[in-house]
């Protein structure tokens, strides 16, 4: 009658009869059932502790046989809806366990594998779940959470689970939409567990926040110094530690994510230091969707209309972090099922500025979305863009490394996209005297050497590649673009 007080003895005696119920099955058969039916009908406004006893007793069913997982994961993944942290919490660990005790091994339990991604795709696309406040929101957020806990176990690595992530991705709220983007930029990455009470946009608290917008502040300032007075190497070993210290700081914002053309690669022209060998990119997860078109469609619509859309119009908009992480795996959609999404390119042409934040990862975003089937007059002018921009002498050489070595990436997926006069135009900072921006302008060398000697000059081609375009060698001239 009054179910919000604590009721202490009706919990130890629930506790009891879960104890002892494997000891008499047939007298003990109805409690399993009762206990469900109590929480089914009044979890909303059993007390706390009580509700907790109750969940902990058919846990305990669960793991003696008294009860089917099938019977019981239904209810837990509902009281995903209750206001309770300790419970989200207990019944996560306790789902994801039990989940893979039923697929241990090379036995699969496809009944319980089957109904439960079911549930968590209705979970997750539900109408409640698109409230920020609502209770559907939590359960969509901790059942996101399980789904890709299990596919990082090795449990769930099927279409249906990834699909159900996919879903998650056109969330409104954003802690459930970069829940899912994360997960598909770098699927093997450990998730922050229980943070689902922070606050909607990714990752850092005020503190942290000030901290990198001092770090920023600071290395602006060292990098101003270094442009107007003179070179030493006291002032060369200064900017080269807040520029290592500034990498590094971006790394962790971004979890580290290695890409084929990461942030560094871009920089330094692909080089890694030695003895350092990191995970290459799983590409699992995202061979699994099941349209990644529409999927690359849907995802640059809303970091599109997030980009245009203004606070005085009503409309909400996207942090610029946010639209950062869509557009990198917008990028990786588009370069693993080599996709068409034309709008992608120009729409990326207004962050080609040196001065723009985060301009490496842009930078190699645009990389990875290239790939032989885009349309060469497509990418011309965001390569023109990024030599205008980045390669020329009034540039400093990090940045003139940072445009060859773009240009680079890109050329060696579409070679056609650039023109012969600018390629030549970019070969001729091989003399130039910073070494860095030297070794860029030759690797673009080398690189049309192999794949197109005949837009370079007679000089310029080397040996080889002119014995081969004279004896008509089979591979010494590309194909056309559609050939």
């Amino acid at each position: 009658l009054k179910p919000d007080e604590e009721a202490k003895e009706f919990g130890e005696i629930i506790n009891f009869l879960s104890q002892v119920a494997r000891c008499y099955p047939q007298k003990s058969a109805r409690f399993p059932g009762q206990l469900i039916d109590l929480l089914q009908k009044h979890y909303p406004v059993l007390n706390a502790e009580l509700r907790k006893s109750i969940v902990q007793a058919l846990i305990l069913l669960r793991n003696r046989g008294v009860i089917s997982n099938v019977t019981v994961m239904p209810l837990f993944f509902t009281l995903f809806r209750c206001r309770d942290k300790k419970l989200r919490s207990m019944l996560y660990s306790h789902i994801v366990n039990d989940v893979k005790v039923a697929n241990k091994g090379k036995h699969r339990d496809h009944k319980l594998n089957k109904s439960l991604q079911s549930f968590m795709y209705t979970m997750v696309t539900a109408a409640d779940a698109q409230d920020k406040h609502g209770e559907g929101a939590m359960a969509a957020k901790k059942s996101l959470d399980v789904c890709i806990e299990l596919y990082r176990k090795n449990v769930w690595t099927d279409a249906k689970a990834v699909n159900v992530i996919v879903q998650a991705c056109f969330s409104p709220i954003n802690k459930i939409m970069l829940t899912a983007v994360q997960f598909f930029l770098n699927p093997l990455k450990k998730s922050n567990e229980g943070d689902e009470d922070d606050e909607d946009e990714p990752s850092t608290n005020g503190e942290s926040a000030g901290q990198t917008k001092k770090n920023r502040v600071n290395f602006m300032m060292i990098q101003h110094q270094s442009n107007i007075n003179r070179k030493t190497k006291y002032r060369t070993r200064v900017l080269d530690k807040a520029t290592r210290i500034r990498k590094r700081e971006q790394a962790k914002r971004d979890g580290q994510l290695p890409d084929e053309e990461d942030e560094d690669g871009i920089v330094s022209g692909g080089k890694k230091k030695k003895g350092s060998s990191g995970p290459a990119v799983n590409f699992d997860a995202l061979s699994l969707v099941h349209d990644p078109q529409s999927f690359a469609e849907k995802l640059f619509a809303r970091v599109h209309r997030s980009a245009t859309a203004t606070k005085r119009g009503g409309s909400t908009t996207d942090r610029f972090e946010v639209r950062l992480l869509l557009l990198k795996l917008i990028s990786r959609l588009i370069g693993h099922h080599q996709l068409q999404v034309l709008a992608f390119y120009p729409f990326l042409q207004r962050y080609l500025q040196p001065h723009q934040v985060d301009v490496t990862q842009i930078l190699a975003l645009l990389a990875n979305a290239s790939h032989a089937f885009t349309p060469p007059d497509v990418l011309q002018p965001l390569i023109r863009a990024v030599a205008d921009n980045f390669v020329s002498d009034h540039c400093a050489p990090e940045v003139m490394c940072a445009g060859l070595n773009t240009v680079r990436a890109i050329a060696a997926r579409q070679p056609l996209a650039v023109d012969p006069d600018l390629l030549n135009d970019l070969v001729m900072y091989r003399k130039h005297k910073d070494k860095g921006v030297m070794m860029a302008a030759r690797s673009l060398l080398v690189l049309y050497r192999q794949i197109n000697p005949e837009m370079l000059h007679r000089r310029d081609r080397g040996r080889e590649a002119t014995m081969g375009l004279i004896s008509g060698a089979p591979g010494s001239t590309p194909l056309g673009f559609g050939e």
